[in-house]
């Protein structure tokens, strides 16, 4: 169904923008070989990607609950729902953590980001739509039964998942190799160097919830956070963040309190 042909009223958010390289191409993702436990349990049928980093513009829905849509090419082709639309897209979609390509993980998360990446690199534009909405639950079943989208019922078999995986080896390869320097780099940023005493806290976390004040965390880090991290939200944000792409892939969402002077950590 076309997003223009539905019936009930969604505010069109963002293009999804996906990541790319110098050359233009897009950065494939393939963060499997970064989760310390990857000897120990199997990949899930959605787990081997390759994935993608996206941005869409959710910051005007930090918080707010509702129903949300990805359109491709404008037809309607998933609908879900959630209580913070923000956390949804950055936290779960468009930035895949190396544990949820594994057994345990969030298989959702890993299919519809590879979805995603399917249609930009058969040149399609996705985008994302909004309807905030306090019966979202409702809302939503409604929506996939009159809308019929595709990627809410589409189910890969285990077999056809690693035929998958199987025929995409060869093709990113030669991309592996390519940027292999800049991948072991970037890995060794993002648990190393001024917020390597912060992952390694977040590790070492009993809990999945970690309400931390700014002022420990420079207790923890033994040097002053930036004065963007008190002044801008963008900051605690992974996309186009290192920092914060440090603990994302160690599977944490960071949701600062400016006021406050306060950040939550969720384990994802």
């Amino acid at each position: 169904m076309d997003i223009s042909e539905l019936g009930q009223e969604f505010d069109f958010v963002d293009t999804v923008t996906v990541e790319r390289n110098e050359e233009g191409q897009i950065a494939l993702k393939m963060p499997q070989n970064r989760y310390d436990k990857s000897d120990e349990i199997p990949v899930h049928q959605y787990g081997w990607g390759p994935f993608c980093k996206f941005y869409a513009d959710t910051f005007p829905y930090k918080e707010t609950a509702g129903v949300y849509i990805f359109t491709a090419n404008h037809q309607i082709v998933y609908i879900g729902e959630t209580v913070n639309i923000h956390s949804r897209i950055q936290a779960g979609y468009s930035n895949i953590s190396p544990k949820n390509c594994f057994e345990g993980g969030q298989q959702t998360n890993c299919r519809i980001n590879n979805a995603i990446l399917e249609i930009v690199r058969n040149r399609g534009q996705v985008a994302l739509w909004v309807m905030e909405a306090e019966d979202r639950k409702q809302r939503e079943a409604e929506l996939i039964e009159e809308c019929n989208p595709s990627w809410n019922f589409e189910a890969l078999s285990i077999t056809t998942a690693r035929r998958k995986q199987s025929t995409r080896v060869d093709d990113i390869a030669d991309q592996q190799i390519a940027t292999h320097r800049e991948s072991s780099t970037s890995q060794s940023q993002s648990t190393s160097g001024k917020y390597a005493p912060l992952y390694d806290h977040l590790k070492n976390a009993d809990s999945n919830t970690i309400h931390v004040s700014f002022e420990k965390i420079e207790d923890i880090l033994d040097a002053p956070l930036p004065t963007s991290a008190r002044e801008y939200e963008v900051w605690w944000n992974p996309t186009g963040h290192s920092h914060a792409e440090g603990w994302a892939e160690l599977g944490w969402t960071a949701d600062p309190d400016l006021d406050r002077e306060m950040a939550t950590f969720e384990k994802i």
